[in-house]
């Protein structure tokens, strides 16, 4: 009796499982797991990393910065502009490239992404464009620009990257702790934008 009561308890767990498990197979058969509109979803955006290196006339590091920002409206508009053709108001030289940077003494205040210059222009340059990664699988596309400021004598809080001179349009504006740097004193910037599909 004993035997027959344990076997007919194993039974019953068994036919329980076989109608758990087969409710739960007809359940998902029925439901969407390829969710397309998310799996390929983008929150694209333009991201900038900007790298400050201060050394002094013997190659000393003597500042150091780095900080990220968001790409500012008159950037956003000359991208717009450039690659499509389209005209916007808030880009004035959408067919130059964003490879100025300048650097200022004077912050306004934290940069917004209606802020269009800096608080007062020390001096600018040409920046070089070095190294630059393809998009792949989620990571975006980069580019970085270098541009190398000698003998500043200026205390420097801020910096732009801009497609031109002063009265052009920025791609991007941020402001930092102050760097002070002397007349022998020499500046490197290194931005980074990146477009990522992510």
């Amino acid at each position: 009796m004993y035997k027959s009561l344990t076997m007919q308890l194993q039974l019953a767990i068994v036919i329980g499982a076989i109608i758990v498990g087969g409710a739960l197979t007809a359940n998902l058969a029925f439901m969407d797991s390829s969710d397309t509109a998310n799996s390929m979803k983008s929150t694209a955006g333009i991201m900038g990393h900007l790298t400050l290196t201060a050394t002094n006339e013997d190659g000393e590091i003597i500042a150091y910065r780095q900080t990220d920002n968001v790409v500012i409206n008159a950037g956003d508009d000359c991208l717009i502009d450039d690659t499509f053709g389209v005209t916007f108001s808030g880009c004035t030289n959408p067919d130059g490239a964003f490879t100025t940077v300048h650097i200022g003494d004077s912050q306004s205040g934290s940069p917004t992404e209606t802020t269009t210059a800096l608080g007062n222009i020390v001096t600018s340059t040409g920046g070089t464009v070095g190294s630059f990664v393809a998009a792949a699988t989620d990571q975006g596309a980069s580019v970085t620009v270098t541009a190398d400021f000698l003998n500043v004598s200026a205390s420097i809080d801020e910096a732009a990257l801009m497609n031109g001179a002063a009265n052009q349009d920025a791609l991007a504006i941020q402001e930092f702790a102050a760097i002070s740097l002397g007349e022998n004193d020499d500046l490197t910037i290194e931005w980074t934008v990146t477009i990522d599909g992510s």
